[in-house]
């Protein structure tokens, strides 16, 4: 375990560092995800996005997180489409630096945001896809106690390939909440 992690809500007081994270890990985190664009890449459009997500997590629809190190942000870790009738559930998202992969950064702050869906957010289930190339990523989702329920086969355009997603799961059982 990684002492020296914490993981904070995504503020808008968070432009600075987070418009450093993105630049320094633009091309790392672009081999896995689409590009957000140039336009992105500046502290408005940080801020922006900062702000916006500060809105949707007041609507309770979004949960936005970052995870640090000393005063530098390695991570971030996303709740969206939050569903509280029915359903209980949330897709988790995250990424983190090339430099700080295979620390146990990813895993330590996704158990972190996990247990708060259960517990504070009083959700059942996360979701979570990973392009089915991104082994790191599955690692990740094994080693947070997640379950591989389905596979989507050529389900992403990634660099003009279609790939295939793994779907995973996690639910709240272990917490009791619901």
């Amino acid at each position: 375990m990684n002492h020296d992690l914490r993981i904070t809500l995504a503020m808008p007081e968070h432009t600075d560092a987070l418009l450093a994270f993105e630049l320094d890990n633009r091309t790392h985190f672009e081999q896995w995800i689409a590009s957000r664009g140039d336009a992105f890449y500046n502290a408005t459009a940080v801020r922006s996005s900062l702000e916006q997500a500060q809105w949707a997590r007041n609507a309770q629809k979004e949960y936005h997180y970052l995870a640090w190190v000393n005063d530098a942000i390695v991570g971030r870790v996303t709740l969206r489409g939050a569903e509280r009738e029915h359903y209980f559930k949330a897709s988790l998202g995250y990424r983190f630096s090339a430099q700080h992969g295979g620390k146990g950064y990813a895993s330590q702050a996704v158990n972190h945001v996990v247990e708060e869906a259960f517990r504070s957010l009083n959700l059942w289930r996360i979701e979570a896809v990973v392009i089915a190339d991104n082994l790191q990523s599955q690692a990740v989702m094994r080693k947070c106690g997640f379950q591989q329920y389905g596979h989507s086969r050529q389900a992403v355009l990634r660099h003009g390939v279609w790939m295939d997603l793994l779907h995973y799961e996690k639910h709240g059982s272990e917490f009791a909440i619901i």
